[in-house]
């Protein structure tokens, strides 16, 4: 190597480096006060009657935003059946959207836990039952049981039963691409989620 190619790969090494440098320092600002911090302060009061005023101030006022849909509350079978019915779509991870971590024990907005609890209940791979086939174009329209709509990316036939029902696999695949398997063939096609 020449010194101006030594010179050009330690401008560009310094430059990489500051700018994941400067995304690791942002990525760690502190994260918004919990909406359920008031009830968490209301612990630290010493005075029965004194902290059940604040209890009770704490719980009317984060009913009072729940009934103006301020605040959304998720539980863990929530969040699965949602992450069920929005397989195929490209949706906001929920750490980005600050859920918790489920079943770590911590609250978490948006730490290392609760990226590994989003992740162990990422879905990978489903089954269902195809209710109606058509054609869309060139291209295959699939409609699954569940209400699904998904149309096969390449034009031509599915290789399978000619008439629904019948049993597929979806499943992810590179790139945000996703696979169909009809149950009994070894086939993949590429799939596009519609509706």
């Amino acid at each position: 190597m020449n010194k101006i190619s030594i010179g050009i790969f330690a401008t560009a090494f310094v430059a990489v480096s500051g700018l994941s440098q400067a995304q690791s320092t942002a990525g760690s600002a502190p994260s918004s006060p919990s909406p359920l911090s008031p009830i968490y302060a209301c612990a630290d009061k010493t005075d029965p009657t004194e902290r059940l005023a604040c209890y009770d101030g704490a719980v009317a006022a984060i009913m009072a935003k729940e009934e103006k849909s301020e605040i959304v509350t998720f539980d863990k079978q929530r969040v699965e059946k949602v992450r069920r019915e929005a397989f195929g779509f490209s949706l906001p991870s929920l750490p980005k959207l600050g859920l918790p971590a489920f079943g770590s024990g911590k609250k978490s907005g948006g730490s290392t836990d609760a990226a590994t609890a989003a992740n162990e209940v990422d879905i990978e791979e489903q089954t269902f039952v195809v209710t109606s086939q058509r054609m869309a174009g060139d291209r295959v329209v699939l409609t699954l049981e569940n209400g699904q709509v998904w149309r096969l990316v390449e034009a031509g036939e599915l290789n399978g039963p000619r008439r629904p029902p019948f049993n597929v696999t979806i499943r992810t695949a590179a790139m945000g691409s996703y696979i169909l398997t009809v149950e009994g063939r070894n086939k993949g096609y590429r799939v596009r989620r519609v509706e």
